[in-house]
């Protein structure tokens, strides 16, 4: 009996046109959540481990202090169940841009091509990054659902195991445990003195950078389409989240 034949291999049809860059956050804001989150279980858990400062050479400010400061304020947030929805998010966002260096997130998104810009974009720039990175971690909140937060909040633990601190710059190590995920994140909080205050300007989980991860996608857009189609995608994104989190 004869061996049946293949079918022909179908080509792919060439492209005439490059493909639109996406930017793909999805990821990126479930690491923010989840640092956040985490980070916030720990002062209702009460189990924190920080390790003592160094006597001889004690920074302006503690950076671990401030990053629990900041979920000290984010867990009366998610704890307040009378609040609305509109509200909440507007808390979120006014912590968050009191405690992140926002601007510091945004010359490290573009990289290298911060150089290139002019005055004016990086002043147009700052603040449609500022609104991106706050839409989409808030509709990844909401698709999670508050009550989701509120549960992870009673039911898991984290621990902040140390702080290294250099001159003006700092990362706060944590260890965070859901009971939704087998096994630990390593979180990290990276921050930069600015002005007198620890602001947070990047966050590690398990080695994966909230920021490189934004960067790698930013500097394919500019590379290939160049900054305005950044800002475009960026304008066109922000909409899109802002208008699914007002209804």
């Amino acid at each position: 009996m004869a061996p049946a034949r293949r079918p022909p291999l179908a080509l792919v049809p060439k492209r005439t046109t490059p493909p639109t860059p996406r930017i793909s956050s999805r990821r990126a804001a479930i690491i923010l959540y989840l640092a956040l989150l985490g980070a916030a279980i720990a002062v209702v858990a009460m189990l924190y481990a920080a390790a003592p400062l160094h006597a001889d050479a004690p920074p302006p400010h503690d950076p671990m202090k401030t990053v629990k400061g900041v979920m000290d304020q984010a867990i009366a947030v998610f704890q307040d169940r009378d609040i609305s929805a509109q509200a909440r998010r507007q808390k979120l966002r006014t912590i968050a841009e009191a405690n992140f260096d926002f601007e510091g997130m945004a010359r490290s998104a573009v990289g290298y091509h911060w150089r290139a810009l002019t005055p004016d974009q990086r002043q147009e720039f700052v603040p449609l990054f500022t609104s991106f990175i706050e839409d989409v971690a808030l509709s990844q909140i909401e698709k999670y659902s508050v009550e989701k937060v509120q549960q992870d909040i009673k039911t898991s633990v984290i621990v902040f195991n140390n702080e290294r601190v250099d001159g003006d710059s700092a990362e706060v190590f944590s260890t965070v445990t859901l009971q939704s995920r087998p096994n630990p994140l390593q979180v990290s909080y990276l921050m930069k003195d600015v002005g007198g205050d620890w602001k947070i300007y990047d966050i590690d989980v398990d080695s994966i950078s909230v920021i490189a991860n934004y960067r790698n996608q930013f500097n394919r857009v500019i590379n290939e389409q160049g900054y305005d189609k950044l800002v475009s995608i960026l304008r066109e994104k922000t909409q899109q989240l802002g208008t699914a989190l007002a209804n």
